[in-house]
């Protein structure tokens, strides 16, 4: 199906550039199927059949992008492990999943895994594997939840479903080959591939690969390359924001933005549009699921609410009676994930969806995410969540990174992290705790100097949480740490 797909937009044309990483390397669109050849061969060599589970740990490249096509062309299963996760994390996946091969740069596998390894650079082979003659529908992919529900886990996609996922979502979204994308996630999360690579290369379109953490070179990039699709988290588009209003830079190209999920909130909006001119457009979704809700309203999305993307069904599960426009998101999908590792040999299509997540229905029907049902806290004011709290104390302290992790034990009470340093956190400890007050919350505050993140970019609550519960013990604690290492 990918490959299928891909051959068409080769034969489309086969010499505008399909990938540009972020030293400049290039590739065509025969280029790449050269390279996709290439690794199928290699792939088909080593003994690799349909169905096999191959883990890769692997940077961002060109050459990555070129696997993720030459796995899904031969009916391989990917399960991609961070180059962040430690060794133990690495051991437990690779037993867990039972992986025929782990897929690093230059094939190297640590001391004490019995597994064998690849090396994605490599000599080229010449070796003409033919297409499969069925269309292939069994597993795809792996991938590692956030951890957001919990104990992080392997969420399972089937090639068919992940497919027509794509294909839905370029449609609704009304991508195609004109398009100019911007990826700065690794390429081991769906964000990256779902959004970036697979709807731009599907589609005949160009891509980009970019890093997180270089703000003013991904700011160069969408500037002079006209780029006009990104999806980014909050915290990202606010350093383009800052970046480009000290460097007096305006995107008008940039006419799809994307960013999702309860944790963009109005201020993020206002202040990307005040400083480089780019109006946000809100989606939400799921690793598990796929895209469940957006808006793609050209106007200024404050307060808004989105929809029901294309054909997917999305209800609202009502938690109290007596407010019956707030519940958790429930939705169905004919091209949903097919749930959880191990796969269950009953098929989740046309289950309906639990998400976790509460929303509040507007009047007119939109739905407007508040964030998890973990983060409700119930403070003097009423109940209110983490994500909207977390903004509103950015805004008001200019804070970079703000997380706010209700107690599990007592909604009454939360820890509120704050990314600065020590003189910085002691310069804003007074306004903060007047704001909290201000907000009727309840909360041991500390300060870190770099909150630390999950592979995908968001902060990790776990992490934080784990480490940060034990040293709140009285009702006003106020600590600064280093790191929390």
């Amino acid at each position: 199906m990918f490959q299928q797909q891909f051959h068409r937009m080769v034969a489309r044309d086969q010499h505008k550039l399909a990938v540009i990483d972020h030293l400049g390397a290039t590739r065509t669109y025969a280029e790449l199927l050269h390279d996709i050849n290439q690794l199928r061969g290699r792939l088909h060599a080593a003994g690799l059949c349909e169905g096999d589970v191959v883990a890769t740990q692997l940077g961002n490249s060109i050459g990555y992008v070129a696997l993720l096509f030459a796995m899904a062309s031969l009916g391989l299963v990917h399960c991609p492990i961070n180059l962040a996760s430690s060794p133990e994390h690495r051991a437990l996946r690779l037993d867990q999943v039972h992986a025929a091969l782990l897929i690093t740069e230059h094939g190297w596998v640590p001391e004490g895994l019995e597994i064998a390894g690849f090396a994605l650079c490599a000599a080229q082979i010449t070796v003409n594997i033919p297409g499969h003659g069925h269309a292939l529908s069994g597993l795809m992919r792996m991938q590692e939840t956030s951890g957001s529900t919990g104990t992080p886990k392997l969420a399972l996609w089937r090639q068919d479903c992940l497919f027509r996922e794509i294909m839905h979502w370029v449609e609704c979204a009304g991508l195609d080959a004109t398009d100019r994308y911007l990826n700065i996630h690794t390429l081991d999360g769906g964000h990256a591939v779902d959004l970036h690579v697979f709807p731009a290369l599907l589609t005949g379109a160009m891509l980009y690969l970019g890093e997180a953490t270089q703000v003013e070179e991904n700011l160069c990039t969408l500037a002079e390359q006209r780029i006009t699709v990104m999806s980014a988290l909050p915290s990202q588009y606010l350093e383009l924001a800052h970046s480009a209003q000290h460097q007096g830079v305006r995107l008008p190209a940039l006419s799809n933005p994307f960013c999702g999920g309860a944790y963009l909130d109005d201020p993020v909006v206002v202040e990307t549009e005040r400083c480089m001119g780019v109006r946000i457009k809100r989606i939400y979704g799921s690793t598990e699921f796929g895209m469940i809700l957006a808006n793609f309203d050209a106007g200024l999305q404050v307060s808004c609410g989105l929809r029901a993307l294309g054909d997917v069904k999305v209800e609202l599960h009502v938690l109290d009676p007596a407010q019956p426009d707030i519940g958790e998101i429930v939705a169905r999908s004919s091209h949903r994930g097919s749930g959880y590792f191990p796969l269950s040999a009953d098929s989740v299509e046309g289950e309906a969806y639990f998400s976790g997540d509460i929303a509040q229905r507007q009047a007119n029907g939109n739905l407007m995410p508040l964030g998890r049902s973990t983060d409700a806290l119930l403070t003097r004011q009423g109940t209110q969540f983490a994500p909207a709290l977390e903004g509103h104390i950015a805004l008001a302290l200019a804070l970079t990174r703000v997380v706010v992790l209700v107690d599990v034990e007592d909604r009454r009470r939360a820890h509120v992290v704050i990314q600065a340093d020590a003189k910085r956190a002691h310069d804003a400890q007074a306004k903060l705790v007047q704001l909290l007050d201000t907000l009727g919350v309840r909360a041991g505050i500390a300060a870190l100097e770099r909150i630390p993140l999950t592979p995908t970019g968001k902060p990790d609550r776990a992490t934080l949480r784990k480490q940060l519960a034990a040293l709140h013990t009285v009702k006003d604690a106020f600590i600064i740490l280093k790191d929390l290492t």
